[in-house]
């Protein structure tokens, strides 16, 4: 463990509830509750869900319901339930801990990591239900100023509102050769919602400008037979690598070896990904969606792109390309804007929540 920012005397009153997190699981609440354990001492924590078949998650669901009840009925220093949520099944479940907590007269905080919630939401036939549920919280924690706003805008009362930035690490700077390509990076779920196929569209469409002057690294899960097809039959081999999914020092030697990360979203809360790489000097492609243009303004450290359209996303790489000396500035920027996301200005927050 590193130096502790949240003491075992404040952590023994706090139980955690969220995913599996450990052995660099896949999710980004998966990737905030990692590096909470990293800097709170004795962290309290039990795990309620993780990606299995159905039976391993039913059990991890009974399981994690069982210990929480025998911890309310039998711990009393525990004083206050942190749930981590997104949305659709997450929700429901961490619905269930929300009302306990209550039944024991415990104080809740539901902290909304979604990046979907707003569809879940929209979609829903039980809006009242949802809501209902939300107001139980006595503090609802959002990534971004847009998200408590869409939270305000659907009835929950702004007093019971806080924002929290995602977290991210500090970086470790190595040195890795860079050659006269530019070097892109995608680290996310392959998947449409990601935009990975977006990307590699827009490159597929611009081969003859973008061959021999970029190379595209991708890291993700799922999908990949269907990645990897797409590559082969549109001939991009020569420019885009798949990694499969990198954790640990292989994404430290990406991150390091970036120039440009791009995640062109169709929908987010605030991305991890992003927040990474901007802590590891990188300029940003991604979409103005979710909490992503709090920290990424077109042209100052990034460019902003439509979602789902690849000719934006091959014109912002054309920019770069032919203005390599955007990098520097856009660089230092990133730098500059993700510092209220590192360790110590996140959990000093979350400790005064």
């Amino acid at each position: 463990m590193k130096e502790a920012l949240i003491s075992k005397t404040l952590a023994s009153k706090v139980l955690m509830i969220g995913p599996y997190y450990k052995n660099n699981t896949p999710g980004g609440m998966s990737a905030v509750v990692q590096y909470y354990a990293e800097y709170i001492d004795g962290l309290r924590y039990v795990q309620s869900w993780r990606l299995s078949n159905i039976i391993c998650r039913m059990w991890y669901a009974i399981k994690s319901y069982v210990t929480v009840v025998l911890l309310l009925l039998f711990d009393k220093s525990v004083s206050i339930l942190h749930l981590h949520t997104a949305s659709d099944s997450s929700f429901w479940r961490k619905s269930l801990f929300l009302k306990l907590g209550h039944a024991f007269n415990k104080k809740v905080v539901m902290h909304i990591h979604g990046s979907r919630f707003k569809d879940f939401y929209g979609e829903s036939h039980h809006k009242e239900r949802i809501l209902s549920n939300l107001l139980l919280a006595d503090t609802l924690i959002v990534l971004s100023e847009s998200w408590k706003q869409w939270f305000m805008n659907i009835g929950i009362p702004e007093k019971s509102i806080v924002v929290l930035h995602n977290i991210t690490n500090y970086p470790e700077m190595q040195d890795v050769e860079h050659d006269e390509h530019l070097n892109l990076l995608f680290l996310g779920e392959i998947g449409d919602r990601k935009g990975v196929f977006d990307l590699l569209r827009g490159i597929m469409e611009h081969y003859s400008s973008f061959k021999g002057r970029i190379r595209l690294r991708i890291g993700g899960n799922r999908n990949e037979k269907k990645l990897k097809n797409y590559i082969e039959s549109n001939k991009l081999s020569s420019i885009v690598i798949f990694e499969g999914w990198v954790f640990g020092e292989k994404k430290k030697t990406l991150l390091n070896w970036a120039d440009v990360y791009v995640l062109p979203s169709f929908n987010e809360g605030l991305p991890i990904g992003i927040l990474e790489a901007m802590s590891y000097g990188c300029a940003i492609i991604s979409t103005p969606v979710g909490g992503i243009p709090e920290v990424v303004e077109h042209k100052a450290n990034g460019l902003l792109v439509t979602p789902g359209n690849s000719e934006e996303i091959a014109n912002a790489i054309l920019y770069i390309l032919d203005n390599r000396e955007v990098l520097s500035s856009m660089a230092i920027e990133s730098k500059k804007r993700v510092e209220t996301y590192l360790p110590h200005e996140v959990l000093n927050h979350l400790k005064q929540i």
